[in-house]
């Protein structure tokens, strides 16, 4: 697995950005995350080292635009570059989340038949709202792999039965100082929604403010991870 952000920067868009990892990183640089800018890693998937290899070897996953969103407006006049750079490597694949499922269809390139068996793209809803919103725009884009990401979980969610077409669903809660809080049972019950569809679920982490069976626990950034893990409730 390899990190590929190929630009930097990005606009708050939902409930869920409150708290950014991004914004609070590039504030305490005094950095404008609105900002939005190519990297010098534009151009990784092409570069090679000294023996000619290419620097992400073949059979690597690539996390792709994790300091913005590819489908911001911002990078519409770029993302032909990076379409082209996917193309020509055929042995890598890619994996990006987005807040803006209602910009995909119009950004895929007209090469889309040779990309999309090798294209993972992954949608944010971190509440109910979010979700009645997006994932019906999500399913009708043109997708052969879609993953859905409840991170952060701001509250129980209801997917209403309408998961086809969806391959696997990630839940966490929020980390951070200001982290609003998760719940255990809203984990459990979308891990019940997956089950019934038949599809794959990831618990990521707990999220600093973590709710267990009417107990409260303050957790480090450390501890959220491995506590998730060792709840062992993922489906494969």
């Amino acid at each position: 697995m390899t990190l590929w952000n190929l630009i930097h920067g990005c606009h708050r868009k939902s409930e869920g950005c409150k708290h950014c990892y991004v914004f609070t990183r590039d504030g305490k640089h005094g950095i404008d995350t609105n900002i939005v800018r190519k990297t010098t890693t534009f151009n990784l998937p092409m570069k090679k080292n000294r023996k000619g290899e290419w620097k992400i070897p073949a059979g690597t996953m690539v996390m792709t635009c994790f300091s913005s969103d590819f489908f911001i407006e911002e990078m519409d006049e770029w993302r032909e570059e990076a379409w082209l750079m996917m193309l020509k490597r055929q042995d890598l694949q890619f994996f990006m989340v987005t807040k803006r499922p209602e910009r995909i269809t119009e950004c895929l390139p007209a090469y889309w038949e040779e990309l999309k068996e090798r294209v993972y793209i992954c949608c944010t809803m971190e509440n109910q709202r979010r979700t009645d919103e997006r994932l019906p725009i999500f399913q009708a884009a043109p997708l052969i792999h879609r993953e859905i990401i409840v991170e952060p979980m701001l509250e129980s969610i209801d997917f209403r039965g309408s998961l086809n077409g969806i391959e696997r669903i990630t839940v966490g809660g929020e980390s951070g100082t200001y982290a609003r809080p998760c719940h255990y049972e809203w984990i459990l019950d979308v891990r019940r929604q997956c089950e019934q569809a038949g599809i794959g679920f990831h618990f990521m982490q707990t999220g600093a403010n973590f709710y267990k069976d009417g107990k409260y626990y303050k957790l480090t950034h450390r501890l959220q991870m491995s506590q998730a893990a060792r709840a062992n409730i993922n489906i494969e």
